[in-house]
């Protein structure tokens, strides 16, 4: 007795007209394309869907292996850079009027400055502001800021924070902070981010009667919010709270791109001193219009 077994059906294969748009969007490398196409192929011809299946999973592996590719040669770049290397960020160059307990024009300049890696992030932020009146210095604000930030997952991280201020407007002459924390970035999308820290800090604080040192708490807040292709709005707050004192920052910022380097900026700035063991309460704003150049 002879059994026929009836061989499985071949699939349809793809007309060449449709492989050859196809092939067309593949070799774009334009992924979007490729996948609308064969969409679009299977709701016209049914018949083609088996062969377009497979086509779809083989183009995906395809897509994961380039990825992969991709990520490994980027921490392997990563991985040899030098130090000095791989720094983004932006310089201020701009000009600053200020209100409290003097009213003056001055002049301003920074750096703010971030090396990605592997697995690490460095943040440098320099700053440097002078003000006078009727020819006379009135204020000398000074900044500089390093954290080193270890990623611990997609959104959290923890770091450690060294910070050198100068500020004798707001009650003293040197202040230097050090401290340690953890980090979460709450929204991580295109056009809005929002991030918050917390952690314990050392502040040292030089005033022409006192130098001591003292365990503050530590909390910022940073969002950043794509309004428009040309306008992005900031908004960074910093607090420390001490036995007996505490202080806080206030920064906003709205950003108006004039090029793909260059952007217009206006700010405000709003500081507070609330110092009860040396009678010290003072707060003062500074609103700035500057040039932002990116790196």
């Amino acid at each position: 007795m002879i059994v026929a077994v009836e061989a499985p059906a071949q699939p349809t294969p793809i007309p060449p007209e449709i492989r050859a748009m196809i092939d067309s969007a593949i070799a774009a490398d334009d992924d979007v394309a490729v996948d609308k196409m064969i969409d679009y192929a299977a709701k016209a011809r049914p018949d083609l869907a088996p062969a377009l299946a497979t086509l779809r999973v083989e183009q995906q592996r395809a897509r994961a292996d380039r990825a992969a590719a991709k990520q490994q040669a980027e921490q392997a770049r990563l991985a040899e850079a030098p130090w000095y290397a791989e720094w983004h960020g932006q310089l201020e160059f701009g000009a600053t009027l200020a209100t409290g307990p003097v009213n003056s024009l001055g002049l301003i300049t920074s750096a703010d400055l971030e090396r990605r890696g592997i697995n690490w992030t460095h943040k440098l932020f320099l700053r440097a502001e002078v003000q006078s009146a009727a020819g006379a210095r009135t204020a000398e604000r000074m900044t500089a800021l390093w954290q080193p930030r270890y990623t611990l997952s997609k959104r959290a991280y923890a770091f450690g924070l060294a910070q050198f201020e100068r500020d004798p407007t707001l009650g003293y002459d040197e202040r230097y902070t050090t401290g340690v924390g953890g980090g979460l970035k709450l929204v991580a999308a295109e056009r809005l981010r929002l991030a918050v820290e917390g952690g314990p800090a050392l502040r040292r604080t030089v005033t022409p009667t006192d130098d001591s040192a003292r365990i503050a708490a530590r909390g910022t807040l940073d969002l950043g919010w794509q309004l428009s292709p040309r306008l992005e709005f900031g908004q960074r707050v910093a607090l420390f709270y001490e036995a007996g004192s505490s202080s806080g920052v206030l920064n906003s910022t709205l950003d108006s791109k004039l090029s793909d380097k260059l952007a217009l900026r206006v700010s405000f700035e709003y500081r507070a001193e609330d110092d009860r063991l040396r009678g010290v309460s003072t707060n003062g704003s500074v609103s700035r219009a500057s040039l932002v150049y990116k790196l």
